[in-house]
């Protein structure tokens, strides 16, 4: 089964320049969000606190920005198509959760969008509450 969940992104531009004394000004934006595409079993579909393990590794606030869980599905594997679920702008995150701990394992491709600045490639990373860690980027030029 999958766990389709999406999310929303905001920031916080009145932290730019924010010196960290006294109340932070507040002037957010909304960044749009992703896509996150979850791995579940039966057992994990039927299990609230696998949910709040998920959750937890997603959503984060600070002064600075947000993410917050929009909504989520529970699909079939047979039933299941990236295109129903995620614009073809966009670029999933596919995910497995560790059963022993709050902690997804997380690959994304990054598309190429005509920017030769910016680096295309299969993005890998692990993610809990406090954020992501061990990011990788192999290069689609680097894995031919």
């Amino acid at each position: 089964m999958k766990l389709v969940i999406q999310t929303q992104f905001r920031e916080n531009y009145g932290a730019h320049d924010w010196d960290g004394k006294g109340e932070c000004p507040q002037y957010w934006k909304f960044k749009g969000g992703d896509t996150y595409i979850v791995d579940v079993s039966l057992a994990e579909a039927q299990d609230k606190s696998f949910y709040a393990s998920v959750a937890k590794c997603i959503e984060h606030k600070s002064d600075y920005s947000e993410e917050y869980i929009l909504g989520e599905s529970l699909i079939d594997d047979m039933d299941f198509k990236e295109s129903d679920h995620v614009e073809h702008w966009e670029s999933p995150i596919y995910c497995i959760k560790l059963s022993d701990r709050d902690e997804l394992l997380c690959k994304s491709v990054a598309r190429k969008y005509d920017m030769e600045a910016t680096p295309y490639g299969e993005r890998s990373w692990s993610q809990t509450e406090d954020g992501r860690s061990d990011q990788r980027l192999i290069t689609f030029d680097e894995a031919a």
